[in-house]
């Protein structure tokens, strides 16, 4: 019976021990998925940042593609007007016959143009062209640019 005894006692504290082992181990496996729930938290928080700043790229960018369209389809307005004006004329035969004319026309294109860079390049319009409201009065080379109120009715 003493051996009975002695045999259930130590398959007793060897299960004890076992299970001990086995809850310890369950305890160090619970601290450590605990560690990395909170590792993967911070990343699936960091990933939502970085998924809602490329929408918001994503918008901006399309804003500004939109903006190319129309800034292109003015772009490509001014370029046919330009070819029609100088599909009319034939400027070796008008600067053959009168070189004046020709450099006073050349200059003040040439002058209104440098004046469509500056003003794209962030330079201010000036009263005048701001008020430019007749054909004579406007900047020939860039209407669209220089004289935003061009062509438009004034209010009383």
């Amino acid at each position: 019976m003493l051996k009975m005894i002695l045999v259930f006692t130590l398959i007793m504290s060897t299960s004890g021990y076992g299970a001990y082992r086995w809850i310890t181990k369950l305890q160090t496996d619970n601290q450590i998925l605990q560690v990395n729930q909170s590792k993967l938290e911070g990343a699936v928080a960091g990933q939502t940042a970085a998924i809602k700043q490329q929408l918001a790229d994503a918008t901006k960018i399309q804003a500004a593609n939109a903006d190319l369209v129309v800034q292109r389809a003015a772009l490509e307005k001014d370029r046919k007007s330009l070819t029609k004006k100088l599909g009319r004329h034939e400027l070796d035969i008008l600067a053959a016959s009168k070189p004046g004319l020709v450099v006073k026309i050349i200059n003040r294109a040439s002058k209104n143009e440098l004046r469509c860079f500056e003003i794209q390049s962030g330079s201010p319009l000036t009263p005048d062209e701001l008020a430019a409201r007749k054909k004579s009065e406007i900047n020939g080379e860039c209407p669209s640019i220089a004289n935003p109120n061009y062509g438009k009715v004034e209010e009383s």
